[in-house]
């Protein structure tokens, strides 16, 4: 699963820094352990939570930037988010940045 994750994570892959990292225990396995632990706790919220909970943001000013080729959580997501907050009230500002995915690197 770690390999198919890091696959997916980003928006170029580089095959040789997904060799690397499948093939060294001290980062493999860390992350390994990381993602388990997200997964056995829901990712720390239920499904909705954040979307149920846009009133307490309502007073808020929200920047959402999102990059454009994330697969992992989808731009509609993003939007969703945009648009409960903006129907409570809140100031928003999106930015969706093309050729960007995930992680902060990109």
């Amino acid at each position: 699963f770690v390999g198919y994750e890091l696959s997916i994570s980003k928006t170029y892959i580089d095959p040789a820094v997904l060799e690397e990292y499948m093939g060294t225990p001290s980062i493999l396995i860390p992350f390994a352990v990381m993602e388990v632990h997200y997964m056995l706790n829901g990712g720390f919220l239920r499904r909705g939570q954040l979307l149920d909970g846009v009133a307490a943001m309502a007073e808020q000013d929200v920047a959402i930037t999102h990059g454009r080729g994330d697969c992992v959580c989808q731009p509609q997501a993003a939007w969703r988010l945009t648009k409960a907050l903006r129907a409570v009230g809140a100031k928003v500002e999106l930015e969706f940045v093309a050729g960007a995915g995930p992680p902060d690197s990109e």
